[in-house]
């Protein structure tokens, strides 16, 4: 059965916009070939961050909401934390679907994954 997952990541602000992109097809890549979908990406740009990370004081802020069994989650944690561009992420499990604001299939509610 498949659940629906929000992850933040922050990448590196060292990383050029076309880099930021490719790292983002990644993980599309890497959540469709497991069988799961991705909903929706919201780009929030770059953001001061509240303390360094890895030297780094901004970060590109990026909000993946995506839907994939319990069992990727894992591999997918581990592939994010593997990846250098990846500052920091949170994977969280939504529990339960809605409609989003563009009419389209969205997700709300958290729990932690």
């Amino acid at each position: 059965m498949e659940r629906y997952y929000e992850s933040m990541i922050l990448i590196s602000p060292d990383e050029e916009i076309g880099s930021t992109k490719s790292t983002l097809d990644e993980i599309q890549n890497l959540i469709s070939s497991s069988g799961g979908e991705v909903i929706e990406i919201q780009e929030w740009g770059m953001r001061n961050l509240a303390y360094k990370i890895k030297k780094k004081e901004k970060a590109y802020y990026y909000i993946i909401r995506f839907r994939a069994k319990p069992d990727f989650i894992r591999e997918y944690e581990r592939w994010l934390e593997l990846k250098d561009s990846i500052l920091r992420y949170l994977t969280i499990k939504l529990e339960k679907p809605i409609v989003s604001a563009e009419g389209g299939e969205g997700v709300c509610s958290t729990s932690t994954a």
